[in-house]
């Protein structure tokens, strides 16, 4: 067995690339994006013997996703080790990007979720380079996860042109080193209420979008409760239903004419989130019918997919590897768990290749005090450098 990669590596790399602002910006205005994180992590990769191409989005320069190949001298499967560049935004965090260790804490934006896990993966991936480990490792550090995905959908896509097909992908998701085996899906719809304006103190000549709110808002907590007494997923749960967002009216004397809401459907395995528009639209049919001359569109802005962990083949094989590994490097018994939110798995695994979800994580998530246990880095990286070698090495 090949020794392992020295205790700090992955702590000082994960203070490194808090350091480097990748604020996404299709969450928050005029943020930096993963242009500089990239071209930095791109430089090390290829420093550490690995071939560097990077993805940039054509309609804006700072959404930048890395693709970083070793193939050994000897054949053998191919892994992708993934994770995403962008954070959330930082309002509220007086020194974001300066990595901080507090006992077995560090904190900073990103440390989470995911610089962490990313710097976990790079550690890893440079032992199996300097190893030589058999096959091909692929180091897939994308953009845009917190929003629309658009680089995975990058990533994913240039891999297929290549007609490269890796036998596995893990991605780092925080999971506190469980292997995450399920996530929800999810659907958006935006609806609009069309109403009659009038003087409210004559609200007979108008037709009041806000009653047909009130009404739709109603049928959709109840949708809601029906759905979480019906069938029951062994790690979800049930799906839900809730409008996440409510606009209406324009003036303090005028009934309004017209309301605007998002809803939201989550979905566990085995429900299509593309069934999210028709079952919203049932609910506008008994609202347009209790509210005479209300009428309502909808339309269907966003789905994804849930994801659930194949039970055989090489993602059952790998996630064993991977628990056995972590018990070796210091933390036994692995959970299997699910995530209530959604995570890129499901794009992977939709794309023919088999994912596991393991990470390191701490607390904070998305919030102004977001940190990551220090000790659960360095059990990541050392674990995920000993399961690639044996999957790599394995015969299929």
């Amino acid at each position: 067995m090949s020794p392992t990669p020295p205790p700090t590596q992955a702590v000082d790399l994960t203070t490194a690339l808090v350091a480097i602002d990748s604020v996404n910006p299709g969450l928050t205005e005029g943020a930096a994006g993963e242009a500089e994180l990239a071209a930095f992590i791109g430089a090390r990769l290829e420093a550490s013997g690995f071939i560097v191409r990077t993805l940039v989005d054509t309609t804006d320069h700072r959404r930048v996703s890395v693709i970083a190949e070793y193939t050994g001298t000897r054949s053998g499967r191919t892994i992708v080790l993934n994770g995403h560049l962008d954070t959330v935004g930082v309002e509220g965090m007086p020194d974001p990007f300066s990595a901080r260790i507090e006992g077995d804490r560090l904190y900073g934006r990103g440390t989470s979720d995911m610089k962490g896990g990313v710097a976990g993966l790079i550690v890893a991936a440079e032992h199996l380079a300097a190893t030589d480990a058999p096959g091909k490792v692929i180091v897939a550090l994308v953009a845009d996860e917190e929003d629309a995905s658009l680089g995975a959908e990058a990533v994913i896509a240039d891999l297929s042109a290549r007609s490269m097909r890796p036998n596995l992908c893990l991605i780092a998701e925080p999971t506190w080193l469980d292997l995450a085996i399920a996530h929800r899906g999810y659907s958006v719809v935006e609806v609009t209420l069309h109403g009659r304006a009038a003087h409210s103190s004559q609200p007979g000549e108008g037709v009041d979008a806000i009653r047909g709110l009130n009404r739709l808002l109603t049928e959709v907590e109840n949708a809601d409760g029906a759905l979480r007494a019906g069938a029951q997923h062994p790690l979800l749960g049930a799906g839900t239903l809730m409008a996440t967002v409510v606009r209406a009216g324009t003036a303090p004397f005028s009934v309004a004419a017209q309301a605007e809401v998002v809803i939201e459907r989550r979905t566990v395995p085995g429900e299509s989130p593309a069934d999210a528009l028709a079952e919203v639209r049932v609910l506008l049919e008994r609202v347009t019918a209790a509210v005479p001359g209300l009428t309502a569109d909808a339309r269907l802005r966003l789905t994804r997919d849930a994801w659930e962990q194949d039970e055989t083949g090489a993602a059952a094989e790998f996630a064993g590897l991977l628990g056995d590994a972590l018990e070796k490097a210091g933390t036994p018994n692995a959970r299997r768990t699910g995530a209530p939110y959604w995570m890129e798995s499901a794009l992977w695994q939709a794309a023919g290749v088999p994912t596991v979800v393991c990470g390191p994580a701490g607390g904070g998530l998305h919030a102004i005090d977001e940190w990551v246990d220090a000790s659960q880095l360095e059990h990541f990286a050392h674990a995920v450098a000993d399961a690639a070698r044996r999957f790599l090495e394995a015969t299929p």
